[in-house]
């Protein structure tokens, strides 16, 4: 992949991790294969809260008390941001001199990334995938696998056995 796209500007990367070690081999794979872009955003998703836990549904009332779904989330977030920051030092190598931001996303992994690739016009996503069997693809879905049929942009999944 060039590092410039037809009008000269630097060539954006969306990377995504879900913080495990192989997700952040598959990245530094990644781009090792693609080589150095000209800026890099480095994302990871947390689950989005269920309102259900404070409002209650149907016949059961809340779970916790609106305090504790922002503790939860604030916790959730706190991890986030480790994974980013683990991350980062995983591919100190392969983005030295690269303009990397961090950012959280919160939802579904698959949307999220296709949605903030598409709103930032990323050239391409690089992430990781754990190469599920068909069946088991089919019954527990993959993120890499919406990703790659739902991007707006090309898509490198890398597999680190």
């Amino acid at each position: 992949m060039n590092n410039d796209d037809a009008t000269g500007n630097d060539v954006l990367l969306l990377l995504a991790t879900d913080g495990s070690d192989r997700a952040n081999q598959a990245l530094a794979a990644g781009l090792r294969l693609v080589g150095r872009p000209g800026a890099a955003v480095l994302v990871t998703v947390m689950p989005a809260a269920d309102p259900s836990l404070v409002v209650g549904s149907g016949h059961a009332g809340p779970v916790m008390s609106p305090s504790q779904r922002d503790d939860m989330l604030a916790a959730r977030e706190t991890g986030a941001h480790a994974v980013l920051d683990a991350a980062l030092d995983h591919l100190a190598t392969e983005i030295a001199g690269v303009d990397v931001e961090t950012m959280v996303l919160a939802g579904d992994p698959g949307e999220e990334i296709c949605r903030e690739a598409d709103a930032r016009s990323a050239a391409g996503i690089v992430i990781g995938t754990r190469g599920q069997g068909g069946l088991k693809r089919a019954l527990l879905g993959s993120v890499s696998d919406h990703v790659v049929r739902h991007a707006p942009c090309p898509v490198i999944t890398v597999n680190i056995h």
